[in-house]
């Protein structure tokens, strides 16, 4: 993705270098009408994303009561609104310099912004994985979760999980800007993300589905339906980019998978705040009025140890 020789102006031929593809990444695969119906598709869904975790955002932390697992989402929230709001930013940013000469400060900044792509991306991908690990814990050891936990082990993991996100970015950055690897530093962050982060996802996600199939009256259904379609559409979106950082490690560049993979994580960046209200709404009657985001995100998410009073509070944002 960074070692392809492209012809510019202005640019010294031994500095790091963006590759035509970004600039132009349709050109050579659709005509002018199918670039333009992707091109919409990708920002309704990416406007549409936003607007979705940036009324979970600030749901999670002005009016729906935290809980250690609300910490988790939150953090998730967040970083897929990382991950849309810099896919907007490279996309505007490609249409206007697209126009000029690029230099090697433009080409320096691109990269810094694919970084914070790359940054925010495996920030969700990790705090998903903990959040796994958390209800599975939490259902195969559920005295323990419940009474040994620690309270401020959320915020600690969050913390940990977008350090270890930032420090990865910046190695493959560093890495890439000095040349001190012949091939891409990617094929490291796909060990992390791929090798390490899907396996516990996969195995998560078999605990959780076998869980809820042999206890359908838990206490915990509704949110673990959620956690468990999240983790199902993520697996099955993040597939196309780890293919393709294997593909980009052994230089053997294809573009149509490339975009695959860049629409399969705007879906997945998009599509957990419509898990959530669909999971969390009731099936209305005819004399029933439709449930607020609000009232299912507190659904979802409601601590099953908590007080009578929450669950009052849930009943009145109703009526």
């Amino acid at each position: 993705m960074v070692n392809l020789p492209f012809n510019t102006t202005g640019v010294a031929p031994n500095v790091s270098k963006i590759p035509d593809i970004f600039f132009s990444p349709y050109d050579q695969l659709f005509d002018n009408v199918t670039q333009n119906v992707l091109s919409g598709f990708f920002a309704l869904i990416c406007i549409l994303g936003l607007v979705g975790n940036g009324r979970t955002i600030y749901l999670l932390a002005f009016s729906v009561k935290r809980n250690p697992f609300t910490t988790f989402i939150l953090n998730l929230s967040i970083a897929d609104f990382g991950v849309l709001t810099s896919l907007i930013t490279a996309t505007i940013f490609v249409s206007v310099f697209t126009l000029s000469h690029r230099t090697y400060v433009i080409d320096t900044f691109f990269f810094l912004l694919l970084e914070f792509i790359f940054f925010t991306y495996s920030a969700s991908q990790f705090l998903l994985t903990a959040i796994s690990l958390d209800r599975c814990v939490a259902v195969l050891f559920p005295l323990w979760h419940r009474c040994h936990r620690p309270p401020y082990l959320s915020i600690l993991v969050c913390t940990l999980i977008w350090i270890l996100s930032f420090l990865l970015s910046a190695v493959h950055f560093i890495l890439h800007q000095t040349r001190a690897f012949g091939s891409s530093p990617l094929l490291y962050q796909l060990i992390v993300n791929g090798l390490l982060c899907t396996p516990l996802m996969v195995v998560s996600t078999v605990i959780l589905w076998i869980y809820i199939r042999s206890k359908m009256q838990c206490n915990q259904r509704k949110l673990l339906t959620a956690l468990l379609l999240a983790l199902l559409f993520f697996l099955l979106f993040s597939l196309p980019m780890n293919v393709f950082y294997v593909i980009e490690y052994f230089d053997t560049y294809n573009l149509l998978l490339m975009t695959i993979g860049i629409g399969c994580t705007i879906l997945n960046s998009s599509i957990n705040p419509l898990l959530y209200f669909f999971v969390g709404r009731k099936k209305r009657g005819k004399d029933q009025h439709r449930a607020s985001y609000k009232v299912a995100l507190q659904r979802v998410f409601k601590d099953v140890n908590g007080s009578l009073e929450e669950q009052e509070t849930v009943k009145d944002d109703q009526l």
